[in-house]
């Protein structure tokens, strides 16, 4: 038979070759072992040309590998800060990771150093004041008489 002298013709997997011409007779889809071995499909389900067997993302065609944001995410930086999209909140500004209290592309920072971001402050260049008041940023609003006015809204007399 094709097997030789003393050796049995006996397909033992059903697939059609005889055992000792199979590379994988116990394995009825393989005739070898192929890339991924007997008993393992040789399958690319993502069309990236490696075996799902060597792909550790074998259903995403951009990856081989899941990487710091998993398969079937992108590991794109796209505003180039070190921290990669998945893990940036603001992954538009290369200022912030985190919008923190003004948001995403807008500076958390404070011109006048009163603890208050600009954003928020209504008077971003008077270390006195955050907001307005009655008189306006640059000019207290102290009410040094104490009638409930402040001195920049008194009535001036000659006395």
């Amino acid at each position: 038979g094709i097997c030789g002298c003393g050796v049995e013709d006996t397909d033992h997997d059903g697939d059609g070759v005889p055992s000792c011409n199979d590379g994988c007779p116990t394995d009825a889809s393989k005739a070898g072992p192929g890339i991924c071995g007997c008993g393992v499909e040789d399958s690319d389900p993502d069309g990236d040309g490696v075996s799902s067997c060597n792909d550790g993302c074998p259903y995403d065609p951009d990856k081989l590998e899941p990487g710091i944001c998993g398969c079937g995410v992108s590991d794109a930086d796209s505003d180039y800060d070190g921290v990669t999209d998945c893990q940036d909140a603001c992954p538009e500004d290369p200022f912030k990771t985190a919008p923190g209290f003004c948001g995403c592309g807008v500076s958390d920072g404070d011109s006048d150093m009163d603890g208050t971001p600009d954003c928020q402050d209504e008077c971003p260049s008077d270390a006195f004041k955050a907001l307005e008041g009655a008189c306006g940023c640059g000019i207290s609003d102290i009410d040094s008489n104490d009638h409930g006015y402040p001195d920049c809204l008194d009535c001036k007399m000659d006395t």
